[in-house]
């Protein structure tokens, strides 16, 4: 990973990734609803660095950019991934097999990787890290709604419970009961 050019949302979104429960959470939102990963951890880093809330049409202007990279790109390679891991090739060694999946994951990190920093480039307001992480945990909570709107849909108790995991990966430093009640659900 180290030919990646640093950028502070990258970091957040590894850091984040690896919180509790978020992998699961994100890869059920992408796998249930079709959410953009990159786009769940974006809301959340928007909310955290204490930038004010998305605007639907704001959202939906960034989403123009990253579907077609997600379309074109990402998604093609994380089927090709899937692929080698799921379906064996009886007339290749598996090493050799396996060998491909690694590099085709690598491809598809940098893919990721490569969103990551054009979605940042593409939403610039000035971070404020003085604003209170309460007020910061509701601007996330807001943007994750504002994206359930653009993909049109309406959260479900399952949905609940994913976000409840990523904000509290995002906010550790506030109570549980807290953030689940930003998310609507009553602890």
């Amino acid at each position: 990973m180290s030919d990646f050019l640093p950028h502070p949302f990258w970091n957040f979104s590894l850091e984040l990734y690896a919180g509790e429960g978020v992998a699961e959470a994100c890869l059920d939102l992408q796998e249930r609803r079709g959410c953009d990963v990159n786009i769940l951890l974006f809301c959340c880093w928007l909310g955290a660095s204490g930038r004010p809330t998305l605007t639907a049409d704001r959202l939906r202007s960034i989403l123009r950019a990253s579907d077609v990279w997600q379309a074109e790109i990402v998604r093609p390679l994380r089927q090709v991934r899937r692929l080698l891991k799921d379906r064996p090739w009886p007339e290749a060694l598996p090493e050799t097999v396996d060998a491909v999946r690694r590099r085709v994951a690598d491809a598809e990190l940098a893919a990721e990787h490569a969103e990551q920093i054009k979605l940042a480039s593409l939403h610039t307001p000035p971070a404020d890290r003085d604003r209170p992480p309460e007020k910061r945990l509701r601007a996330a909570v807001g943007n994750l709604g504002v994206y359930a709107v653009c993909l049109g849909v309406v959260p479900d108790g399952k949905d609940r419970a994913a976000v409840v995991a990523l904000m509290k990966a995002t906010f550790p430093m506030l109570p549980p009961d807290e953030v689940a009640r930003a998310v609507g659900v009553t602890p």
